[in-house]
């Protein structure tokens, strides 16, 4: 059985108006990767998630007929951006290629995982250790 999702949960004023990268701690402790529903006037519940998928409201992951079918769709589509966000990217810094992991948060910082003098070696290390964002670079 999926987690069970809040439905209709009370939400900050202009929460879907707000950059990520503005809201408070305790917010972002409160909201941030932990899906929801809000119940539509057709009694759909549209399912959403502040996740980092959009830079300045929550991400909008769909409509479900009924609420088990809420939480199932919040659980694979969090788990499915939760595997994206997660991959390492390869960039040009400073005259070498850096793998680096996206912040996970916006009150976090990217970490970097290694760096190389070329692309061709930051490909071979994602290949390497992380062969499912290999494709990516």
């Amino acid at each position: 059985m999926p987690n069970r999702i809040p439905l209709d949960p009370k939400l900050p004023k202009t929460f879907d108006a707000t950059p990520n990268d503005t809201r408070s701690k305790a917010q972002l402790d409160q909201w941030w990767d932990r899906p929801y529903g809000l119940t539509r006037p057709d009694g759909r519940i549209e399912v959403r998630c502040l996740n980092g998928g959009a830079w300045d409201r929550s991400t909008h992951f769909g409509f479900a007929d009924d609420y088990d079918a809420a939480c199932a769709l919040a659980e694979a589509k969090q788990a499915e951006w939760l595997k994206f966000r997660e991959r390492p990217n390869a960039c040009l810094e400073g005259g070498q290629v850096t793998v680096i992991r996206q912040p996970q948060r916006p009150d976090e910082e990217p970490r970097q995982l290694a760096a190389f003098p070329t692309a061709e070696a930051a490909a071979e290390y994602l290949r390497a250790n992380f062969p499912e964002a290999s494709s990516s670079t």
